[in-house]
């Protein structure tokens, strides 16, 4: 799942999607209400995809936490993220089981099952799908050139186009040579 496009920005509530950088900010768009905003290089921002979750080993992308979480919600959340905390700790155990609990404050916890919803009712994940079966189809259509590499019409294709020798023109002479000089600009005159 790609989240780099994906931006936190401090102050802000909610998530933005980066539209387009400018020479002095980013113009980012609420994921909630489409409204665009110019995010200067003196706010705080951070990327979805720079942002993991403590457990009791290696650190765990936010990526993959939102797609087990997905794996298991199938696309709908069955907690509220404003709900008892309890629930939820327990709803990311079943995504995370080894996460840290000493570690992912109540806060941070309930900010994690706000942006899962949002990421949903904006349509990234199945944005993200259809990435992956547009990258599937492509790999199917490179393969079957390979199959049919016996028949004359795959041999016609694969010849080389015929090479283009760099020749110059006759009487080809440059543009800067072949202007007029104007009459005070010649010597001699």
């Amino acid at each position: 799942m790609d989240l780099s496009k994906i931006i936190s920005i401090t102050g802000k509530s909610g998530l933005y999607r980066v539209v387009a950088q400018g020479r002095q900010a980013l113009i980012a768009e609420s994921l909630t209400d489409k409204k665009r905003i110019p995010v200067h290089s003196s706010v705080r921002v951070s990327s979805l995809d720079e942002v993991s979750m403590y457990t009791k080993a290696d650190d765990v992308l936010l990526s993959t936490v939102f797609e087990k979480l997905h794996a298991l919600e199938k696309g709908k959340l069955s907690v509220d993220p404003k709900g008892n905390l309890e629930f939820l700790y327990d709803k990311l155990g079943e995504a995370l089981p080894n996460y840290d609990r000493d570690r992912i404050y109540s806060s941070d916890i309930r900010k994690f099952f706000m942006w899962y919803q949002m990421l949903v009712d904006a349509g990234i994940f199945e944005e993200d799908k259809k990435k992956k079966k547009a990258e599937a189809d492509k790999d199917e259509k490179k393969e079957k050139p390979a199959k049919t590499a016996g028949t004359k019409t795959a041999a016609k294709k694969k010849a080389a186009p015929a090479k283009r020798t760099t020749t110059p023109k006759a009487g080809g002479a440059s543009k800067a040579k072949a202007k007029p000089m104007h009459k005070g600009a010649q010597r001699g005159s």
